[in-house]
């Protein structure tokens, strides 16, 4: 069927400002050609669903929880955007995507509300302003990072700017990348700096170093976010650049030709390298690497990248301008950051939620042609950063940026809550953590006049997969739930003390945050209200509020909040069993497709609560130091508990002990009625031999056992309301 589409907007059709990542103009529109006709033809009846669902996904089309409207997220290599890029956003998303254009912590853009018809518009427009969607979702390479301040920081080895846009243009389309198992996510970093450098959240990491004169990277694989965090390891101090691109195609082909296929949830990067070891990976990658035949692309494009670099428009200032009144001091502390060349700084301007509207992406492209280079960068926090500004011209600049809602301080600080879409809009989001953030901000601006908390950073998710990288904030949050007479109710896993960047030198696979216990959604301010009371009251001067969280410990945090995770029955307070501003909507979980849904019997919620107990006592034991064999019991109890409860909601009660597993792969996990990663955890912790549950398994065991008893909370509240389906 032929559907009509909207109008293309004036003026999005530009001619490009610099070379497009995604190749020449004939080829793109060939491809967008192609695509067109297989929609078309899937529109018509003529394409499974699942073959078409990769092809969508391919070209960075991703369903929403809404039905007939779809994300499109752009690939922006770097984080890059120019003035035309910023204005080619405003365009297309007032034309087909709702008018709301957001941030990722991926440095990309993706606006929703896409009719799915109008999705090849939407490639034609972004590839008019030398942008692309290709490979921006699915089991591909995804968008390349980088420190968004490679060119300009202070302390940089060198600028990785023209290497990772190198990177990404090798990788696009790179036929090794095209049969992997899960996506894989590559970053590049100019410094060590904790706040830029997210090398160890990646499954592939390359910090610029220099050796006798000579460039390099020190290179690390196999790490990533999700559910449960993993720190990557290193695989080298020192890779030469002429090998940088070889050596990323080995790595590909190895993951493709060796990573798990069938089982999405065990399919990163970061499984096969926890499961071979990083000394085997290593030497299968440089057996690869051995066999490759010579590509010339391998040098040529390290040499193609001089339309990639952005300059200045105005000479440098002299000093930095005296503050107008404390509005203007608090953004020049906590938003500007001087760059290594003298006269000059880059801004840190702070973006509510990620969330730019048209008027204010108009808005921003005119304040980079007044008053900065020509380009700005997105930052992995959801935040923009504007270079190159001279330091006379900052106050100017900030005039600029509030006029369009944008020149609030502590950018990447308190107050702004870093937070993904969530139950918004997402099929896997539990909640919806921009209700959250909106709730919270009352108690946070209450609190933010104290410069000891302006650097303290929130990150929300609405569910444990991570988007919004809860686990390396101060203080993380991720969506759960919980049901009392058949009533479920909005809550956050709270997570304490993740470090910057996910790295802890001293502790490897130690840089993530410690989960705390869980709260109703509405009591989340007021925690957050108590621990940075007591962190003021207690923190010797100079102490971050992480370190302080990790020295104070999670017992006595625990009790600072325990109050506060009191769940009344709905009937005596039915306000926190909503979401923000939802007064008039009953919260519930609908996560994905296919869910079971039945009864919940009394058993099964006494099975979750003896869980809950164990989980807990195993969190409890390993913050102790006790012996991993104690955390290993509790771990394992936790477990058990929680896979009996859910057996109970098959009619299956009371098995015998060796019986569990078994009963549980066929009714539960072989069926499909349990996230396949989550259910994962329990099938391998009970089998796994007792020696291997220590160091950094020990720890993501107890992790694991706390997720799989979440998941069966989730589970028993979707069962609890029969009328609710995915």
């Amino acid at each position: 069927m032929n559907t009509p589409r909207h109008p293309r907007p004036d003026g999005v059709y530009r001619p490009r400002s610099r070379p497009s990542i995604a190749g020449t103009h004939a080829f793109v529109d060939d491809e967008i050609r192609d695509y067109d006709v297989t929609l078309q033809r899937f529109l018509d009846g003529r394409v499974p669903e699942a073959v078409f669902l990769e092809h969508r996904l391919r070209h960075g089309v991703y369903g929403q929880r809404q039905d007939g409207v779809h994300m499109i997220r752009s690939k922006l290599p770097l984080g890059l955007l120019s003035p035309e890029q910023l204005e080619a956003f405003a365009d297309l998303t007032e034309a087909w995507a709702g008018g709301v254009a957001h941030l990722t912590t991926r440095q990309d853009i993706q606006v929703h509300f896409v009719r799915l018809p109008d999705t090849p518009e939407v490639m034609t427009a972004l590839d008019r302003a030398s942008m692309t969607s290709r490979e921006a979702c699915g089991n591909v390479v995804r968008n390349v990072t980088a420190d968004p301040l490679a060119g300009v920081h202070a302390d940089e080895a060198f600028d990785v700017t023209p290497y990772g846009i190198a990177v990404a243009r090798f990788l696009l389309r790179l036929p090794d990348g095209q049969s992997l198992g899960r996506k894989f996510k590559p970053t590049l970093a100019s410094t060590w700096d904790r706040r830029f450098n997210l090398g160890a959240l990646h499954d592939v990491g390359l910090t610029a170093v220099e050796r006798d004169g000579q460039r390099g990277f020190d290179l690390v694989v196999g790490g990533g976010l999700g559910a449960v965090a993993s720190e990557a390891k290193r695989f080298t101090d020192f890779l030469p650049v002429e090998e940088l691109l070889p050596t990323l195609q080995a790595i590909l082909k190895v993951f493709a030709a060796h990573g798990e296929k069938l089982k999405r949830a065990r399919a990163r990067m970061k499984f096969l390298v926890d499961d071979w070891g990083i000394d085997r990976f290593r030497d299968a990658v440089l057996e690869a690497r051995a066999t490759l035949p010579y590509d010339p692309r391998w040098q040529s494009l390290l040499g193609d990248v001089a339309p990639w670099t952005d300059h200045p428009v105005h000479p440098p200032g002299a000093d930095l301008p005296p503050p107008r009144d404390d509005d203007d001091a608090a953004w020049l502390r906590t938003n500007v950051v001087p760059q290594r060349q003298d006269g000059y700084a880059a801004v840190q301007v702070r973006v509510p939620q990620g969330d730019l509207s048209p008027a204010q992406l108009r808005g921003l492209a005119a304040v980079l042609r007044d008053h900065a280079g020509d380009t700005t960068r997105i930052g992995p926090d959801q935040s923009l950063w504007i270079r190159w500004v001279a330091v006379d011209r900052l106050l100017a600049l900030r005039d600029g940026l509030t006029a369009l809602g944008l020149g609030a301080a502590r950018a990447g600080g308190l107050g702004d809550t870093v937070t993904c879409p969530g139950a918004d809009t997402c099929k896997l989001g539990i909640t919806t953590p921009r209700a959250l953030a909106r709730q919270m901000q009352a108690e946070l601006d209450a609190i933010a006049t104290d410069p000891r908390l302006e650097r303290l950073r929130i990150h929300v998710s609405g569910c444990p997969n991570a988007c919004a990288q809860h686990h390396i904030a101060d203080i993380g949050l991720f969506g759960a739930a919980r049901t009392i007479d058949g009533v479920t109710a909005p809550h956050f896993m709270l997570l304490l003390g993740g470090l910057a960047g996910g790295r802890h030198e001293e502790a490897p696979g130690d840089g993530f945050g410690t989960t705390v216990l869980k709260l109703p959604a509405a009591r989340v301010g007021e925690a957050v209200r108590r621990l940075t009371t007591r962190y003021l009251d207690e923190a010797a001067p100079g102490t971050p509020f992480g370190r302080w969280a990790r020295q104070t410990g999670r017992p006595a945090l625990k009790a600072l909040l325990d109050d506060l995770t009191d769940l009344p029955p709905p009937s005596v307070a039915p306000a926190l069993y909503v979401e923000h501003g939802r007064a008039d909507t009953a919260f519930k979980v609908v996560r994905g497709t296919g869910e079971c849904a039945g009864a919940v019997v009394l058993q099964g919620d006494l099975l979750l609560m003896e869980a809950d107990r164990h989980a807990d006592e195993a969190t409890a034991r390993l913050e102790a130091g006790a012996e991993a064999a104690a955390v290993r019991t509790s771990a394992l109890a936790a477990f058990d508990r929680a896979a009996r409860s859910l057996l109970s909601t098959q009619g299956i009660t009371d098995p015998a002990p060796e019986a569990v597993r078994d009963l549980f792969r066929a009714h539960l996990y072989d069926a499909g009625r349990i996230y396949e990663g989550v259910g994962h955890y329990f099938l391998h912790a009970t089998t796994e031999r007792p020696t291997d549950a220590v160091g950094d398994r020990l720890r993501r065991l107890v992790v694991e056992a706390g997720l799989f008893v979440e998941e069966a909370h989730a589970i028993h509240g979707r069962l609890q309301n029969p009328a609710v389906r995915a």
